[in-house]
């Protein structure tokens, strides 16, 4: 995705981490090509630039959770299986997202906090790459709908910080 970025007053752009990647089932950010903190780190650093006019603080955008699930549709599947077989299963996204705009003294000017959710049935009839291509798709979609959400609430809530758009 190609972004534009909104100029935020504040002295830099912290992306904070506090949602610890769970590696055990039916967590599978690991073993898909872009998990979704990548994806929230890029989308960070491409929309959100931080310029000071007048605040001397940080915008601070703090990864909440960040998480792809895959649950079996069977009692009879196992999620280990979900690249290994042609096993269906539900695939559900989850982002909680707080971006917060701080003064000199790391206190709360304001702040926005965002959560979007994708979930889609992967059929068990189809083939890997192809499992792998529609969870990519529904990264893609997440993070499209993750923009709209919260460039149109950082515009109302921020809109006094905000230099450009």
């Amino acid at each position: 995705m190609d972004y534009e970025a909104l100029t935020i007053d504040a002295s830099r752009l912290i992306v904070e981490q506090r949602y610890n990647t769970n590696i055990s089932a039916p967590y599978i950010d690991h073993l898909v090509r872009q998990d979704l903190v990548s994806l929230i780190n890029y989308w960070s650093i491409a929309r959100l630039n931080a310029e000071v006019s007048s605040n001397r603080g940080n915008l601070k955008v703090i990864i909440n959770e960040s998480s792809i699930k895959a649950l079996p549709i069977s009692e009879n599947n196992k999620i280990e299986e979900l690249f290994l077989s042609n096993a269906a299963n539900k695939i559900e996204m989850n982002l909680d997202i707080t971006i917060e705009l701080l003064n000199e003294n790391s206190e709360r000017i304001s702040y926005v906090n965002l959560k979007a959710f994708k979930s889609q049935e992967l059929e068990g009839n189809i083939s890997l790459l192809e499992k792998d291509f529609r969870i990519q798709e529904m990264s893609r979609s997440l993070m499209s709908d993750f923009d709209n959400l919260a460039i149109n609430k950082l515009k109302e809530v921020f809109k006094k910080r905000i230099s450009s758009n």
